[in-house]
């Protein structure tokens, strides 16, 4: 599987804000999560299928956090260009909603104002 990494040391509220030129799978892992995700094993992650950009993640407490952007499946490989950085806390800002996301996660979003 091949992707794109980028790793951060967050604190609690700061924003990940990630640029991506296509629809693709946009993860943000712990560093326990990453580990488990290169190699193989299950792992839990944030985020999800995008299709618009920017990706905007509002990191849920301190810690390493890992950006990774998918690009594509062994067989159906994506050429995706994507960059990353890691903002000021914003109040204003939500975090983007995958377009895979669970329905519930959808609607309560919608009814809340945020993206979906």
């Amino acid at each position: 599987m091949k992707f794109l990494h980028k790793t951060y040391d967050a604190k609690r509220k700061e924003i990940i804000e990630v640029e991506i030129d296509q629809p693709t799978k946009v993860k943000f892992l712990t560093a326990k999560e990453y580990k488990a995700y290169t190699q193989g094993r299950t792992h839990t992650y944030f985020g999800g299928l995008f299709e618009e950009s920017p990706v905007r993640f509002v990191v849920p407490y301190d810690g390493h956090w890992n950006v990774v952007v998918e690009k594509g499946t062994q067989r159906n490989p994506l050429a995706v260009n994507a960059s990353c950085r890691l903002g000021m806390p914003n109040n204003t800002v939500v975090t983007s909603v995958a377009a895979d996301a669970p329905a519930h996660v959808r609607e309560l979003a919608v009814a809340e104002g945020h993206d979906a």
